[in-house]
């Protein structure tokens, strides 16, 4: 396959202008479209011009991004994976669980648990004894 011109890459500016963007709005939806016209292209050869940039497409871009922070979010915070889902722009948790299952090979509460952590919900809940205790 032939190597992409220069002139079909996206320039460094455009690049940065984009992942700020994309980063900046991860919870919301994202359509080429607006990416293409944040840098001044047409969607098409923006696509095209992401690609040979980045080496993925952007929407393959955006989905490693979301799952990316879904990641870090199940790491760094107790919010179940529905809260998870929309702060990272999945429509709802089973969205998140294909795609994040279909990206890693499990699903994301058999990965939070192997990193070590538990589920929200399994937090949230005090043992019997405390309840217990609490009301003694």
């Amino acid at each position: 396959m032939p190597q992409a011109s220069l002139s079909s890459r996206l320039a460094p500016w455009q690049i940065g202008r984009i992942l700020r963007h994309v980063d900046a709005h991860l919870a919301e939806e994202i359509p080429i479209s607006s990416l293409a016209g944040l840098v001044g292209l047409s969607a098409g050869y923006f696509s095209r011009a992401f690609r040979a940039s980045l080496g993925t497409s952007p929407h393959a871009f955006i989905l490693e991004r979301r799952l990316a922070r879904a990641r870090a979010m199940m790491l760094g915070t107790a919010l179940g994976l529905s809260e998870i889902a929309q702060e990272c722009g999945f429509c709802d948790q089973p969205h998140l669980t294909k795609r994040f299952r279909r990206a890693m090979g499990v699903s994301p509460a058999a990965w939070r648990r192997s990193q070590g952590r538990r589920p929200a919900a399994a937090r949230a809940t005090p043992p019997e004894s405390v309840l217990q205790g609490a009301a003694a």
